[in-house]
């Protein structure tokens, strides 16, 4: 990623984390062509739509700074901001999508849900809807409310510019209210000490923690979900009836567990970024 990308909406895929979001997009986009991406940021799953899965990418975007980043990889950008329902009139009626993508987009809005519908209306008739969303129900988020202590912070779960949130029911809904039903479903699944609350978890009493885990879904981290119109052929799948398997872990990721222990956030953070930039070169 370049130097000068801002940090808060791009990442860098680091080596042995496990399981991210994009690589779950990047898989459900697989054989469609002409992608709506909705809030696309400064581009990181937009290069990997292009460049893994051929995609010809029309990206929805409000912030200056992120366009230089995203002009090299689409074929059209249209600054909109996805809380003004405008938006949709910009994007214009004349193409329809064979997939729309709103990755980790529609808990930052308003209204998810008239963005949604909105979008849906921008889908060609055999086309397909993808969205990615955080999991509130996640185990930690459980041991920070019995702690009384629901502090937002700069990135994850309860990242400051997070104004919805959505457990799996609530995203089956989301999804059938705009005319749409599931046919896939994977799950971004991570231990709470993999987390930004580790140290949350580490309080915990042992009681609450066998209590919180007995919720099959309290290690999913983001769900990433599948969609097409409700009267496509086919099954739906339900949310409530796919759990997930226990994370992976890697060695990787329980060296970074130690480092998060024994480090101090600033340089925790610092170590991060010059491991991602060694990976990036």
């Amino acid at each position: 990623m370049p130097a000068d990308q801002p940090s808060n909406y791009a990442y860098t895929k680091l080596k042995g984390q496990g399981d991210h979001a994009s690589d779950f997009i990047v898989a459900m986009a697989m054989g469609h062509q002409n992608v709506l991406e909705l809030g696309a940021g400064p581009g990181s799953v937009t290069q990997r739509l292009v460049a893994e899965a051929g995609c010809n990418v029309t990206a929805v975007e409000l912030m200056d700074e992120f366009l230089p980043h995203l002009s090299p990889h689409c074929i059209r950008i249209v600054q909109a901001n996805l809380d003004d329902p405008s938006w949709s009139g910009a994007v214009g009626s004349d193409i329809q999508y064979d997939l729309v993508i709103a990755g980790d987009v529609l808990e930052h809005l308003r209204d998810p849900q008239a963005t949604l519908d909105a979008a849906c209306r921008h889908l060609a008739p055999d086309g397909a809807v993808v969205v990615s969303l955080p999991h509130v129900g996640h185990g930690v988020i459980h041991a920070c409310l019995m702690n009384e202590d629901f502090a937002y912070q700069s990135w994850g779960l309860l990242d400051r510019t997070h104004i919805r949130f959505f457990g799996i029911r609530n995203m089956q809904a989301l999804v059938n209210n705009a005319g749409l039903k599931i046919i896939d479903v994977m799950h971004v699944c991570r231990e709470p000490e993999d987390t930004e609350y580790a140290a949350v978890w580490r309080a915990a009493p042992s009681s609450l923690k066998a209590a919180i885990e007995e919720n099959p879904f309290a290690k999913v981290y983001q769900t990433v979900i599948k969609a097409v119109p409700a009267t496509s052929p086919g099954a739906e799948i339900a949310l409530i009836d796919h759990a997930p398997d226990a994370p992976r872990v890697t060695p990787m990721m329980r060296l970074n567990r130690v480092a998060k222990r024994l480090l101090p956030s600033s340089f925790y953070r610092l170590a991060r970024q010059i491991y991602g930039r060694l990976l990036s070169r």
